[in-house]
């Protein structure tokens, strides 16, 4: 990983201690408020698809406290020359997308904060500690589904917004937005492109996701890819006269680990090299059989795989149909037939450390009092919306936050109460920096 030095951030004065004491005090008269607001976005479920009331709830609370807002519904039609509206999705019908603005006084940069409003279903709740959508805080954490992907970084950047408007009544040299876009979960990019599409092109973008608390310069892309096994069904007792699909299924995914393998290249990319897999193939649905007591003549399964910022997609689509229908080319596949169709992807983002997005950041960790010799870059280890601007117009990008990946799409997902607070004051001393460099 490439190791942040101090003569990197030399060039971005640090806000007067004064500037730096007045956030901190707002931030903290602010917690109580910032944690309520959290406990209630938290409190209403939001799964792709159901963001409305969620999204509602926030223009509502943006206009409370003085912000401009645009608030506003797309529909594919609007979106269709560009390629993410002819993916597999969720219709937009329905499934509004906000932006909150803290308008600036004069040319400086424009800063973009992006939040996803939706979430995945949080499954069985007799698998949770608290309840899914109770929004419990214990220990000095608050529970959840979307906790830390990402209702807890949108709360710390609804927080950093209240801050910087408290402490800059006449607003920062330029513009700072956050926008709350439906159906990451569902379909990425497609809900930033709704504000893309709208007019929305910030000088900077922070993609709020769990990042450990640190600004992350790459985030991966990604396919989504769908596997039929077709075989024959055949009465049980006579099963040697069929094709058992969930047989050639099991060989699939015993290939798919093989070449998950494979495609583990070392050093492929040094901002992913401390993760145990390079390109993860992780299977989330499997299904297969229609009939009691008759072999399998249908059975499938479905899920991504994730690659890294320069990845050409559709080699990589040909390589991974290719290396399957090897199976079946072999003899491998129990004499079953392979599909392989791709319903999804997106791309992903990789920023120079020396960009002045990436010094703004460090800038902004250092003003907080950690050094530069406790941070390094590395990307984040997901994909995310921050390919989505970045492969129109090659916006600068970060993905930061608070929590972790380890936290997100599990029972009991949690932000730290501490690391949402500690997020907003690095989220208003970035966007300090980045609005107040001279503009070219």
């Amino acid at each position: 990983m490439p190791a942040i030095t101090t003569a990197q951030h030399a060039a971005f004065p640090t806000p007067s201690q004064n500037l730096q004491r007045e956030l901190k005090d707002i931030l903290h008269q602010g917690q109580p408020a910032a944690q309520d607001l959290l406990e209630k976005l938290l409190q209403i479920p939001s799964t792709s698809g159901n963001e409305r009331d969620l999204v509602m709830f926030i223009a509502r609370w943006a206009k409370q406290n003085g912000f401009e807002t645009d608030l506003f519904e797309s529909s594919e039609t609007e979106l269709n020359a560009y390629r993410q509206a002819t993916l597999r999705h969720i219709p937009l019908a329905g499934r509004p997308t906000l932006v909150i603005t803290f308008p600036g006084r004069g040319p400086g940069r424009s800063l973009m904060f992006n939040a996803h409003s939706d979430v995945i279903a949080p499954g069985d709740p007799q698998r949770w500690t608290h309840g899914p959508w109770s929004g419990k805080i214990s220990d000095g954490r608050i529970y959840g589904r979307g906790a830390c992907d990402v209702k807890g970084p949108l709360a710390s950047a609804l927080a950093a917004l209240l801050a910087l408007k408290s402490a800059y009544p006449q607003g920062l040299p330029g513009d700072v937005r956050v926008e709350i876009v439906p159906g990451e979960e569902d379909c990425v990019g497609l809900g930033t492109l709704t504000s893309y599409v709208r007019g929305y092109h910030p000088d900077g973008l922070i993609v709020l996701e769990p990042t450990e608390g640190q600004p992350r310069n790459a985030s991966r892309g990604g396919v989504r890819f769908a596997i039929r096994v077709q075989g024959k069904a055949a009465h049980g007792t006579v099963k040697w006269l069929g094709i058992d699909a969930i047989i050639g299924l099991r060989a699939v995914l015993e290939h798919l680990e093989l070449m998950e393998t494979e495609f583990a290249v070392p050093d492929a990319n040094e901002l992913f090299a401390r993760y145990p897999l390079m390109r993860p193939i992780t299977v989330d649905h499997i299904e297969g059989g229609n009939w009691q007591g008759a072999t399998c003549d249908l059975a499938g399964c479905a899920g991504y795989l994730e690659l890294l910022p320069a990845d050409d997609i559709e080699a990589w689509k040909k390589r991974f149909q290719d290396r399957l229908c090897e199976l079946q080319q072999n003899g491998k596949a129990s004499g079953c037939r392979l599909d392989i169709e791709f319903s999804e992807d997106y791309g992903g983002h990789e920023l120079s450390a020396g960009h002045p997005l990436a010094q703004c950041a460090l800038a902004a960790m250092t003003d907080i009092g950690l050094t530069a010799s406790s941070m390094s870059w590395r990307g984040f280890n997901a994909g995310c919306e921050a390919g989505l601007r970045w492969g129109i117009n090659q916006t600068p990008t970060l993905v930061w936050g608070p929590g972790s990946l380890e936290q997100a799409h599990g029972a009991d997902e949690y932000v730290e109460l501490k690391a949402v607070h500690d997020a907003a004051l690095s989220f208003a001393l970035c966007a300090i920096h980045w609005t107040t460099l001279p503009v070219k």
